[in-house]
């Protein structure tokens, strides 16, 4: 195996981890840290496809800017701007209370959310 297809396995690895992850936090309750953990997850899996195809997979944490480079390799990834775009928007307010108009995260974050976090990665 070449490095960057090590390097590569290593993020998807990671990132199917975190899904996991989210899904065990979704069955425990904690709905706000299983929905950034599918953003992460799906970041993750992203940036191993692209190291994969030899491209540095660079500092954002944008799962739509990933998929949309992502489609530049092949263009079915252009379908997944939705969803990616969803997953997005929770990269911080699952984190962060000053994302939040009120409350903190855990407070605000359901079940119905981590689904569509689910549905999105």
């Amino acid at each position: 195996m070449k490095a960057g297809e090590a390097e590569a396995v290593r993020w998807y690895l990671q990132g199917t981890k975190d899904a996991k992850t989210a899904e065990k936090n979704a069955r425990a309750g904690d709905f706000e840290v299983s929905c950034f953990l599918f953003q992460q997850a799906a970041e993750k899996i992203l940036k191993g496809l692209l190291i994969l195809k030899g491209e540095r997979a660079g500092v954002t944490h944008s799962v739509l800017k990933l998929v949309q480079t992502c489609a530049t390799h092949a263009p079915d990834f252009q379908s997944l701007t939705d969803a990616a775009a969803r997953l997005d928007v929770l990269y911080l307010p699952t984190r962060y209370p000053f994302a939040l108009p009120g409350g903190a995260p855990y407070e605000f974050f359901t079940l119905a959310h981590a689904q569509q976090a689910l549905d999105a990665y």
